[in-house]
């Protein structure tokens, strides 16, 4: 690899300090959705489910992993009962997120076939009472953080229902009547509360942008912002849905063509509850390969863009399985050895990469749809992410163009999917610096400091 600047060439030394291990303290809360947030606040995972009170160990390794977000699910039976709302079984568990300083979205499940069981969606009246219930009780400063004196902290966003589009068995009029009155409802308690469709997966396994009609049928909902915008999960395979050669089933290209397709008008908002890189039980990838897309993938998610091309979209996104080993779920498991509870796998170790180095920064330039890049600064350091991966960037290639040094940085950190790569220290006042002797189809992260 060689690196020059102003025609000199610069000889790489290895770094040999660790990772960047800044932390959030455990009283720096998230801001609210969508206040220019730090990078490493959006990420998260999950799930927690009916209000788990057994839940600190992996509360304890998300915050290893330095991630912000979560997902808690709830079940029929643990929001609606006897013809009512149904608060009580989140309370233990929402005390624990709070004391590790991690911040829940809520998703309310259901699936069509539980109407055979008995379990009806119901009605405009019924969803409506469960948004307003919840939003009361668990919003920030809402009647469970005023009994303990907690300020500022809760639930902001809320969902319904997950996958539709899979199961493809809600009606559709029954789906946007939920939608509705559960909105109404969290809205009728505090405007500023986000509720949006639980997440969809049409648009990835069957490149269905109208999402089997369940996009059709709320999108009015969305363009008068009822429903604040689209939670997507993508999951990148070689087969059905590649990663390298094609940006077409990226975050960014899936978002872009739905809001195309339902004629949404809007500059909404997008979430990801879901996403991750396939690792096929029969041909398992290496370490390589698989660090490799799931860092790219982390940044495409991270790094949707609104209308204009440049302005952030995210509000979070999570990874799927965080919490799950690769023997629970041998495609998606990210954690490592179930009998070591803080052990990481590859795509875990990936994460936390990431999370160490934009804890402290946000967003200044990002362009996914032409450059492939992302610009982020900090008080301490700027950060340039490549997604150097063919269809991905229109610079795609062995060189790299640093451009917008700040004056303060003595030293340039290049990042790969596995750590620190090389390092080497600039003359002041350097304001360019190309790297050459990159390899092609990989995410790269140039950190000034």
């Amino acid at each position: 690899m060689i690196l020059t600047t102003a025609g000199k060439a610069l000889v790489p030394v290895m770094l040999l300090s660790g990772l960047l291990t800044n932390s959030l303290s455990e009283d720096s809360y998230p801001p609210p959705v969508g206040i220019n947030p730090t990078v490493a606040s959006l990420l998260g995972g999950g799930n927690f489910t009916n209000g788990n009170p057994y839940i600190s160990k992996d509360l304890v390794y998300m915050k290893t992993l330095n991630v912000q977000w979560t997902r808690i699910n709830l079940y029929p039976n643990y929001y609606y009962s006897k013809d009512k709302p149904v608060t009580s079984h989140l309370e233990k568990a929402m005390e624990q997120m709070y004391t590790h300083n991690v911040s829940p979205m809520l998703l309310f499940e259901y699936y069509g076939n539980y109407e055979k069981l008995g379990v009806k969606i119901g009605d405009y009246n019924k969803w409506y009472a469960i948004g307003k219930e919840f939003a009361q009780v668990y919003r920030p400063n809402g009647t469970w953080a005023r009994s303990r004196s907690i300020q500022d902290w809760g639930i902001t966003v809320f969902s319904a229902f997950n996958e539709p589009d899979v199961e493809n068995s809600i009606p559709h009029d029954k789906y946007r009547e939920a939608l509705k009155g559960l909105a109404d409802g969290v809205h009728s308690v505090d405007p500023k509360l986000k509720v949006i469709p639980g997440g969809f997966s049409a648009q990835n396994s069957f490149d269905d942008w109208t999402l089997r009609g369940y996009g059709s049928a709320v999108s009015d909902l969305i363009n008068d912002g009822t429903l604040d915008g689209i939670d997507l999960h993508t999951y990148f395979d070689d087969k059905y849905a590649p990663l390298v050669g094609t940006h077409s089933n990226s975050a960014q290209h899936t978002f872009d063509q739905i809001k195309k397709q339902l004629n949404i008008k809007r500059d909404i908002h997008f979430y990801s509850t879901e996403f991750n890189v396939k690792n096929k039980a029969s041909t398992p990838n290496t370490d390589e390969k698989l660090g490799k897309q799931f860092l790219t993938a982390i940044w495409d998610h991270l790094g949707v863009v609104k209308n204009d091309g440049h302005t952030p979209a995210t509000q979070f996104a999570m990874p799927w399985s965080l919490l799950l080993t690769d023997e629970q779920d041998k495609q998606y498991g990210m954690r490592g050895a179930k009998e070591e509870e803080q052990a990481m796998s590859v795509r875990s170790k990936v994460l936390q990469l990431v999370t160490s180095l934009t804890t402290d920064t946000s967003f200044v330039s990002l362009d996914p749809k032409k450059k492939g890049e992302y610009i982020l600064s900090g008080p301490s350091h700027k950060l340039w992410v490549w997604q150097n991966v063919r269809g991905w960037s229109s610079k795609w290639g062995t060189s790299y163009q640093i451009t917008g040094i700040p004056q303060y940085a003595t030293e340039i950190c290049i990042y790969r999917w596995n750590g620190i790569w090389k390092a080497f220290p600039i003359e002041p006042n350097t304001k360019t610096i190309t790297v050459n002797g990159l390899e092609k189809d990989e995410t790269y992260m140039f950190l000034a400091r």
